[in-house]
């Protein structure tokens, strides 16, 4: 049986586990797999106790199967807009023996129904061509609008 539960602090290591196995799988993660993993487990442990980011985990007869990260970033107030806040989606992975069976679908409906309740204006993510069509079925459109200058 399938339960999605928010992640508390001491979830960290569930986390940043899945966040290697996503960077390996993307090719991106070569030799410093085991240092990655405990910077990954510092943040997540911090950034959730401080309220930076919001996560949640599937579990299937206990044991997690998918995850999703949320970053919350809080903005500056606009017109009309006293409390602006926006959501940057991330880390969402499910193990790949679990796959085609609905877990990543179900945690982005989840932190989609916490945005709405938290009131977060925007909710913004990277995707694969994999996930895309999952994602815009849910209402997530393309969007060019953003530069980005990489130092």
């Amino acid at each position: 049986m399938l339960e999605i539960r928010l992640a508390r602090p001491e979830d960290a290591s569930i986390i940043a586990r899945f966040r290697v196995m996503l960077f390996k799988e993307m090719g991106r993660l070569k030799d410093t797999e085991a240092e990655f993993a405990q910077i990954s487990e510092n943040y997540f442990e911090w950034a959730i106790l401080v309220g930076r980011e919001v996560a949640w985990i599937a579990e299937e007869f206990g044991d997690p199967v998918s995850v999703l990260s949320m970053t919350i970033e809080p903005m500056p107030p606009k017109p009309g807009r006293p409390r602006l806040i926006e959501a940057y989606m991330h880390n969402v992975y499910t193990l790949p023996s679990q796959r085609l069976r609905g877990f990543s679908k179900r945690l982005v409906i989840t932190a989609l129904e916490y945005a709405e309740k938290e009131e977060i204006a925007r909710v913004r993510l990277f995707t694969s061509n994999d996930a895309r069509q999952m994602y815009e079925s849910l209402g997530f459109v393309p969007h060019t609008r953003y530069l980005e200058r990489k130092l």
